[in-house]
């Protein structure tokens, strides 16, 4: 689950004034120590706003306070009318055309005039062909910002910019993923057609973009694992192993999590870190420490359409072991946010993708925790339970925080059983109640205060105090 908005980090990007799209990010880097596998782990969270349902953005249909985006010229109410019903149409041929795999018909909705736009398109349609597609659609949800500049004076008069919401599903998935898009569209011969995708930059807004929109895209079955990758970067044996360690990684968090979610996770491998940070909405400071970020929607209080994003670089540099604590860490993610309805505590979220990503190793617990336990006996350890701001990778070096984290809830599952920490898991993402403080009496039977002095204990006792 996501953190709380007031307590993540400084790499919230808001899109919306009233949608939710977690990211939960971890990453590790492995190397041969004496036959010995060491591991520093470093990661990062981060709260990136999209266009979930949950709470209609402004402008959405049947939002008592709906209207343009800022900058939006008013245009009269039968233009509205009358376009919104046109480009409707329009959008439903797109759809058809994509799921029909018909390029022909597909560059048919496309201005003919624009011609970078129309190469994009070509491009895009091409890409898509190779995507196992199980539904498409689109919705006009209302006006984007007013064209401006040299861009309006080229458009034939009429033409706008319209917020779509696009919605897909993968084949063998179980939900929906959204993307919101806005979409020029222009007047041309007594109808309406799509001119470009970008021209919302200058408002201050932009399209969502997925990976087949940045580059050639492979897809890579597993047995409980679909991945996605572009064929720039890894070829396809490594995307076959990726999609194998994913599998494990689905295995590892039935282990300890029985809570129900699809156990058929989608993976996307971008060329580039850069590439990754336009996928999940970051300015990318920070994304070196990250090797991979679960992100998805939520939509009534459930979330829909997650997915495990990589940065190819940090993952790249991991060895075996890594790349399994990596993804089981992020499956965990994906399995505690099919469920639940409320954040629970940012330690708890990410210590429990530990807990279950280090469970099956054998990593030794002086080198997964060495930062956090070197703090402690240079008497810096940590008063408090780690919080938003101490997992944001664009500050600085988060292992602490992460090897903190995981301490907590390896000493809940060995004081008070592993049933109990994912009871006190499920308690808190249930809970429509006041948070962690109550359920930690209810569950564990003890203060939150009290929890906090048996971490820091367990911290000095580990650390050899």
């Amino acid at each position: 689950m996501p953190p709380d908005p007031a307590s993540s980090s400084p790499e919230v990007v808001e899109r919306t004034a009233a949608t939710r799209e977690a990211t939960h990010a971890k990453s590790g880097l492995l190397s041969a120590l004496a036959g010995v596998v060491a591991l520093l782990v470093i990661g990062g969270a981060a709260l990136v706003w999209s266009g979930a349902l949950d709470n209609r953005p402004p402008g959405d249909p049947g939002d008592p306070g709906a209207g343009s985006e800022p900058g939006a010229p008013e245009p009269t109410a039968d233009l509205v009318t009358s376009r919104a019903a046109a480009v409707t149409g329009l959008l439903e041929q797109r759809a058809q055309a994509v799921l029909a795999r018909d390029s022909d018909a597909f560059l048919a909705t496309v201005d003919p005039t624009s011609d970078a736009f129309v190469a994009d398109q070509r491009r895009l349609i091409r890409r898509l062909a190779e995507v196992p597609l199980a539904a498409w659609s689109y919705r006009v949800v209302g006006d984007g910002p007013g064209l401006t500049g040299e861009t309006a004076a080229a458009l034939p008069e009429g033409s706008a910019i319209v917020r779509v919401r696009l919605r897909y599903r993968l084949e063998g998935t179980a939900t929906d993923t959204d993307r919101e898009q806005h979409l020029t569209v222009v007047p041309r011969g007594g109808r309406w057609l799509l001119a470009g995708d970008t021209d919302a930059r200058a408002g201050g807004f932009d399209t969502q973009r997925d990976v087949w929109d940045l580059g050639p895209v492979r897809v890579v079955q597993g047995e409980r694992s679909l991945v996605v990758g572009d064929t720039r970067g890894a070829g396809r044996p490594a995307m076959r192993r990726l999609a194998g360690e994913a599998d494990l990684a689905v295995e590892a968090v039935d282990r300890v999590w029985d809570g129900d979610w699809s156990r058929r996770p989608v993976l996307v491998l971008p060329v580039s870190q850069k590439d990754m940070a336009r996928l999940i909405g970051s300015d990318g400071e920070g994304l070196a420490q990250i090797a991979a970020v679960t992100t998805g929607a939520f939509e009534d209080g459930l979330s829909r359409g997650d997915r495990v994003v990589i940065n190819p670089g940090a993952f790249g540099t991991l060895g075996a072991l890594g790349r399994q604590v990596v993804l089981s860490h992020e499956m965990t993610h994906v399995a505690t946010r099919a469920t639940g309805v409320t954040p629970v505590p940012i330690w708890l979220s990410e210590g429990f993708a530990d807990y279950v990503a280090y469970d099956s190793t054998s990593v030794p617990t002086q080198i997964v925790a060495s930062d956090v336990l070197e703090d402690v006996r240079d008497g810096e350890g940590p008063e408090r339970l780690p919080e938003g701001a101490d997992f944001d990778a664009g500050e600085g070096d988060i292992a602490a925080a992460y090897e903190g984290a995981w301490l907590a809830c390896r000493m809940i599952a060995e004081r008070y059983g592993e049933r109990r920490l994912v009871r006190l898991y499920t308690a808190l993402n249930d809970s429509a109640g006041p948070g962690w403080p109550e359920e930690t009496v209810e569950v564990l039977g003890i203060s939150s205060q009290q929890l906090v002095r048996q971490w820091r204990d367990y911290l000095r006792e580990t650390a050899g105090q």
